[in-house]
């Protein structure tokens, strides 16, 4: 009962250390980089400079097109327009008065000039005696003078004042460039280099990621080839140190070397732990470059394999090959052709530019009939022209000025390419003495094996000393460590090759 209660805690306990761990998960060197390239952020951000200089390009595109805009207002006022003086306006209301008292003081003229002249009495009782005249001159007798005219004057005055309390207005315009210099046709063009630019610096940031990629991938393959290195080292030398005694009671060893073994023994457990824990760490970082959890559990899938395998092809790169694939010359050719474009845009700044424009202003009250509290409105269109005449010179300077730093832009390109023709070389270079340490290792390698193998049989037999072992045993270890190293620098030696030509992306 003891025993399966005790089995069935166990297995409790595993399912739940099993329940913690995390999944093991398999990447290829392949799904290292397409995951390093999906989730590296610089490479976010160079793909956002790439969004920006694509649309900053069509903004560019809008130059060459007419620009259509609308303008609205409005706006109150506190008192309304008033066209004529105050003194005016009140003549203009009085003006029947005013006109009244005139013909009343000429009509008492008139009667006081019949009342002291016969004829006129006479011309008067005759004038009374024929009734059309006589009612023409009573109408006129009896026109109300004052309150037309006052009527009329107060009709003029109002017509004077403007209602302005409240105005609105509003304009359509259409401006098109003609010519502008060469600017517009230049920054198009600038733009479409900036663009290609912003491509090239992401694949230089894509070449820098995998090249990051691959030597973690690498050396976690490397550590992981030495912490099997070093756990078959272990084991040997506890074997060993398990035969000591049938050793000693043989009497072909010492208690001197059966102290020495367990001194190794001590110190291959402590690399071994330090290599476990280097494998640990290497691990958390390929994870924080392909964007996992650092606590990911993964597997290698060249860190399964026996031996690390190496390719041996053959590497060589033209120099128009290299020009034409590596970001950085891209990048520098496409500043030279933006700096020459400089030159045309600094230039266009100093030439005639010639536009035509259209607009159509409506607004209310309405100037076009009166002053109306309508809406009304009318169009105009044109042409306008700027000619630049004299700066004192500073067109001709900063013409000048823009071609200096495309001379200067030219030398940093031939500058650069230089360099790289040279960082090319080197690694070719590295690529060669990689090869030959490879062909050196793996020959040491052989005669590593041979010798321990030679004096582990001795030391058994007890005609080869402790010493002997030990350095042999050290040779053995020091041998493979080198052929790994020497594998793992081979094959970074390709990469940084691939990378120093423009090629690792490919």
């Amino acid at each position: 009962m003891n025993k399966v209660l005790k089995n069935s805690v166990l297995v409790i306990v595993f399912c739940a250390v099993s329940l913690t761990m995390p999944a093991q998960r398999m990447l290829t060197l392949d799904e290292c980089r397409r995951l390093a390239l999906e989730n590296n952020k610089k490479l976010k951000v160079a793909e956002e400079e790439v969004d920006k200089a694509r649309y900053e390009m069509y903004a560019s595109y809008a130059n060459y097109l007419p620009k259509v805009s609308a303008t609205g207002t409005y706006m109150h006022n506190s008192r309304n327009l008033q066209l004529l003086s105050d003194e005016n306006m009140a003549a203009l209301n009085s003006i029947g008065t005013t006109a009244q008292g005139e013909i009343d003081a000429y009509r008492e003229q008139v009667l006081a000039v019949y009342n002291n002249d016969p004829m006129a009495v006479v011309s008067w009782a005759l004038l009374q005696h024929d009734p059309t005249l006589n009612k023409l001159v009573t109408d006129l007798m009896s026109l109300d003078v004052e309150g037309s005219l006052n009527q009329i004057g107060e009709q003029v005055s109002d017509a004077f004042k403007i209602d302005t309390k409240n105005v609105i207005a509003g304009v359509v315009s259409v401006q098109q460039p003609i010519f502008a210099g060469g600017k517009i046709v230049a920054y198009n063009q600038i733009t479409k280099d900036l663009r290609s630019l912003a491509e090239s610096k992401l694949d230089m940031q894509q070449q820098e990621t995998l090249a990051t990629t691959e030597k973690a991938y690498w050396q976690i393959v490397s550590v992981a080839n030495k912490l099997k290195l070093a756990d078959s080292y272990a084991e040997s030398l506890r074997t060993l140190d398990k035969d000591m005694d049938k050793m000693l009671a043989a009497g072909v060893a010492t208690r001197s070397d059966q102290l020495s073994v367990k001194v190794k023994l001590n110190e291959a457990e402590t690399a071994l732990l330090k290599a476990q824990n280097g494998l640990t760490l290497s691990k958390m970082l390929l994870c924080q470059i392909c964007g996992l959890s650092l606590d990911s559990n993964i597997v290698l899938a060249d860190e399964k394999l026996d031996d690390v395998l190496v390719t041996n092809e053959v590497l060589h790169f033209s120099e128009s090959e290299i020009e034409a694939n590596r970001p950085e010359l891209k990048c520098l050719g496409l500043a030279n052709d933006i700096y020459a474009k400089k030159v045309a845009v600094v230039r266009s700044d100093y030439l005639p530019t010639i536009g035509a424009f259209g607009n159509y202003v409506i607004s209310n009250p309405s100037c076009f009939n009166g002053f109306q509290n309508e809406f009304g409105g009318m169009w105009n269109f044109g042409v306008m022209a700027k000619i630049p005449i004299f700066h004192w010179g500073e067109g001709y300077n900063k013409t000048r000025m823009a071609k200096a730093e495309a001379k200067i832009q030219q030398y940093t390109y031939d500058d650069t390419k230089e360099m790289i023709m040279l960082q090319v070389r080197q690694c070719e270079t590295q690529l060669n003495e990689a090869d030959a340490r490879l062909k050196q290792t793996r020959e040491k390698l052989d005669d590593a094996d041979e010798n321990l193998r030679m004096a582990t049989a001795g030391f058994r037999e007890g005609v080869v000393a402790s010493s002997v072992l030990d350095l042999a045993r050290t040779a053995w270890l020091q041998a493979h460590s080198d052929y790994i190293d020497a594998k793992i620098d081979r094959i970074m030696a390709a990469v940084n090759l691939r990378k120093a030509a423009g090629v690792l992306t490919k």
